[in-house]
């Protein structure tokens, strides 16, 4: 059992190591937003930690905002869907930090030129250090065209090191079932007969950002396949990997399935990849950056006798 003494000194530098790091907060001063009120900015990067915009799972981070500040407790975000800025409430906490469009943020640098910011992670208003590992950057338009004398498009592009990345994992991927990962040029498929017909399953709108999230559209794709003619009737739902070269691999089923009914049940679905997905569907591989690679997808198999 630990002394009075020593508890009392594990308690003590407990509570300095705590009062220091909200201390830190603290003292950062409330971001204020007057100085470039008005401006437009486009963000040019979004990056984790690392400064890679991908992770091993194969989800991109992609610049998409276009805002401005018209008040400091107010900025609007442009909205690709709808077409039009559309307005969020600024909330402050901490000082140092501030919450629009269901996130978190510190302001590291704002500018008339330029803003830079880090995405953080609050689990009961307490902040995450080890989790707040994202960072935007944006460019005001005028910077973009005169300063820099280029366009957002190039300055959005993946980097070299994003490149040299995804080609590694591609690479491993292609050896190892495995080490799939999302393609963010997700698999296709296509029918090249007559009995079967595919559809893809869009991504649904967020009703509070106002926009589709493209993430779910890659990371997890999903197919509705429809096949006339079968032996008999049936529906399945599985998740397969495919391959670089386009083969399809089972994975594993998309509801439980009781452990006495798994073994003939798998059986059953790796026949229909066979018989019927195999011969009546093109399949091109999905990829990301240029580099075909093996990915999963899930499917929903309808057969009509």
């Amino acid at each position: 059992m630990k002394s009075p003494a020593l508890l009392f000194l594990f308690i003590t530098l407990l509570m300095a190591s705590s009062c220091n790091y909200v201390r830190k907060i603290n003292e950062d001063p409330i971001p204020s937003f007057t100085a470039i009120k008005g401006i437009k900015y486009t963000e040019v990067r979004r990056s984790f930690q690392n400064g890679l915009s991908f992770n091993e799972q194969g989800f991109q981070l992609e610049p998409e905002w276009n805002i401005y500040f018209n008040a400091d407790d107010s900025v609007k975000i442009f909205s690709p869907e709808k077409q039009q800025y559309m307005t969020y409430r600024i909330f402050h906490s901490h000082k140092a930090l501030f919450q629009f469009a269901r996130e978190w943020f510190r302001v590291l640098h704002v500018s008339k030129d330029s803003i830079l910011l880090q995405v953080m992670e609050l689990e009961a208003r307490v902040v995450k250090e080890e989790k707040s590992s994202i960072f935007m950057k944006l460019y005001s338009d005028e910077y973009i065209k005169n300063g820099l004398k280029t366009d957002a498009k190039r300055l959005k592009a993946p980097t070299r090191d994003d490149s040299l990345f995804i080609k590694y994992r591609a690479i491993q991927a292609n050896s190892s079932l495995d080490s799939a990962f999302a393609a963010r040029n997700p698999v296709v498929l296509s029918s090249r007969s007559k009995i079967t017909r595919v559809e893809k399953i869009k991504a649904s709108l967020d009703p509070y950002l106002g926009h589709v999230n493209r993430s779910e559209e890659y990371l997890y794709p999903e197919y509705r396949i429809n096949i006339d003619k079968a032996y008999k009737d049936f529906q399945y739902s599985f998740s397969v990997l495919v391959d670089h070269k386009g083969k399809m691999h089972f994975k594993d089923f998309l509801v439980a399935v009781e452990p006495e009914f798994l073994e003939t049940k798998t059986k059953v679905a790796k026949g229909i990849i066979d018989i019927y997905l195999k011969n009546t569907l093109n399949v091109k591989p999905g990829n990301t950056l240029g580099f075909p690679h093996t990915s999963l997808i899930n499917l929903h198999v309808i057969g009509k006798k």
